[in-house]
């Protein structure tokens, strides 16, 4: 089975094993894994697949037709119908169509989803399919097309795709030591369909160059490429974007440095944000709300934060450099901290994975993170019966110290909770003072490299 989709796989056999026809529509972020668990699912379903492109439903018609070998002239209905009666083999019980990319055909005319629902409907309990919709844009799905649908009363089944946990892409790859696995999730964020381009084998240096710096690498310009195919006016965007990746967090910083109206900014963070590249940061809501702060902005998008944290900047030196050496003098000496900012997301998934398992000392139903003005706290995750688990991570190398102890302790303080169980997570361990403290106190817990 396809790894850590087993949940997703398991929901689409549930879709399918239905006694009547239905329209399920698949979405995440582009290279989130949908390419590769559309074809495991597949595997074995007497299955037709479409993909639409951008042009007129006309068009869009025509290309099907040739793609099934239908006349020339047909229309929709008689595409969707001809599917069914072509059926060669009888043993299967049910048909499976697929359309990659389906929001290129609804968006070029309203007819294509009524002939799609028409064809589900006339169908719902003879000759059964299962029409599987797949698209990318998960702002366009989530935001609008989701809406349209329930409007008009059409009946249609969502599920999210979304990038693979640590432990899953561990699972990967069993010959790279943590650190180097860390990086390497920590530049993809766990984007499956981008490790097809990956060879395991090679150092995270050889995969780095050989991905994103060399020209013909498949990610050389990704930050670019996923502004430009869905937003205008790209060299707006990778202005705000580079100013991100430089720290630049809070619209009046972004303002000062770019000369851009702030209500132009907004706009540009808005799009940004729907198009899942941009985050606003929001603080786990605590009774000290006045010591949050606020309207901070973050790249959520890994491969697009390192796009335009080490190649955009340094453009001018990759064009008349040889790799190599550009990697060693633009990312080599950065990239372990740049990488460690990613580790407090790992922790999140390792206590998740803990408390599916019924292995913490309480059994969180909500979790966030708490940005304040003298820190951070990484991870604030309450049960039922509002017993608080807080969570500190350590991000620079080095054994976790008492110093560092105590000025998490003043972070929680800030934030007007009282923790019921602390968790202090640092890789390379922790210095004499933290284990008697934790010796002494056992609501406090220590992870360090081992427990990963």
């Amino acid at each position: 089975m396809l790894q850590g989709r087993t949940n997703e796989l398991n929901s689409l056999k549930e879709f399918f094993d239905r006694s009547e026809s239905s329209v399920v529509i698949l979405y995440g972020e582009p290279l989130s894994g949908i390419s590769s668990l559309v074809r495991e699912f597949a595997e074995g379903k007497n299955t037709t697949f479409l993909t639409a492109v951008p042009a007129s439903l006309k068009e869009i018609t025509y290309l099907w037709a040739k793609n099934l070998k239908a006349d020339a002239n047909s229309s929709l209905e008689d595409l969707f119908s001809g599917i069914l009666s072509n059926q060669s083999d009888r043993s299967f019980s049910k048909k499976l169509l697929v359309i990659s990319d389906f929001q290129y055909a609804y968006d070029a005319d309203a007819s294509f989803r009524e002939e799609l629902f028409r064809f589900v409907e006339k169908f719902r309990y003879t000759n059964r399919v299962m029409v599987l919709l797949t698209s990318s844009n998960t702002d366009r799905v989530v935001n609008q097309i989701a809406e349209e649908l329930s409007k008009e009363g059409r009946k249609a089944s969502f599920l999210a795709v979304k990038p693979l946990q640590y432990i899953d892409f561990v699972c990967l790859s069993d010959n790279k030591d943590f650190d180097e696995l860390l990086s390497l999730y920590a530049i993809t964020g766990g984007y499956q369909d981008a490790y097809d381009f990956f060879d395991f084998d090679l150092s995270i240096k050889r995969l780095i160059i050989r991905n994103f710096l060399e020209p013909s690498g498949p990610f050389r310009h990704y930050g670019l490429d996923v502004i430009k195919n869905n937003l205008r006016e790209p060299a707006c965007y990778a202005t705000i974007l580079a100013s991100l990746a430089e720290g630049r967090n809070k619209l009046n910083d972004l303002y000062l440095h770019t000369g851009f109206s702030r209500a132009k900014i907004s706009v540009y963070l808005k799009n940004l944000i729907n198009l899942s590249v941009v985050e606003k940061v929001e603080s786990y809501s605590t009774p000290g709300e006045e010591n949050t702060k606020k309207g901070m902005y973050r790249i959520s998008n890994p491969m697009v934060q390192f796009y335009f944290t080490f190649v955009y900047p340094n453009e001018s030196f990759l064009t008349t450099m040889h790799e190599e050496i550009f990697y060693n003098t633009f990312i080599r000496d950065s990239l372990s901290e740049y990488c460690m900012e990613r580790f407090p997301r790992v922790c999140g998934e390792f206590l998740s994975l803990m408390n599916e398992r019924d292995m913490l000392p309480i059994h969180f139903t909500k979790s966030g993170e708490w940005v304040g003005k003298i820190g951070t706290v990484d991870i604030i995750a309450q049960d039922k019966e509002r017993n608080f688990l807080f969570g500190f991570c350590k991000k620079e190398a080095g054994k976790y110290t008492y110093a560092e102890y105590e000025k998490a302790l003043q972070c929680m303080k800030e934030t007007h909770l009282s923790a019921d169980y602390i968790f202090l997570f640092s890789l390379d361990g922790f210095d004499d003072e933290v284990f008697a403290e934790a010796e002494k106190n056992e609501s406090i817990y220590l992870v360090d490299r081992t427990d990963f």
